[in-house]
């Protein structure tokens, strides 16, 4: 079971079969008054999904800086240690030219659309409409 997380976290998480998937949607800033709230909500997936995988939903992510970036580093370095695959989904343009810039783009596994993301996960498909596990 997932738990909810403190008041205040506004990321919002779709899961797929249990301990095998989960999306978390990255919509607005993700800048240094938020970027916490990120590394926060992925925390209390990583108990549920190990062997699974944790797909960041950044098409909605307006904006990203520095402190944003450490803690997309930080959520990949501890899926590693919990054995939890990552993959970003539709990474704007600017984030792209981010990861580019900074040598960070070899780091991440990418996919252009979410449904890419998804298309090879168990207990996913087209017709399957996955329920919100929790509005964060």
């Amino acid at each position: 079971m997932i738990t909810v997380p403190p008041k205040g976290i506004v990321f919002d998480v779709d899961h797929g079969a249990y301990g095998r998937w989960a999306v978390v949607h990255v919509t607005g800033d993700l800048d240094w008054t938020r970027s916490a709230r990120l590394l926060d909500t992925v925390e209390r997936l990583w108990d549920h999904l190990r062997d699974g995988c944790l797909v960041l939903d950044l098409g909605p992510m307006r904006f990203c800086d520095s402190s944003g970036i450490s803690q997309l580093i930080r959520v990949f370095r501890g899926c590693q240690e919990h054995g939890i695959r990552m993959t970003l989904a539709a990474p704007p343009a600017f984030f792209r030219r981010m990861l580019n810039t900074t040598g960070l783009i070899q780091l991440f596994e990418m996919h252009e659309t979410l449904e890419q993301a998804l298309s090879g996960l168990d207990g996913w498909g087209p017709d399957a409409n996955a329920a919100p596990a929790s509005s964060i």
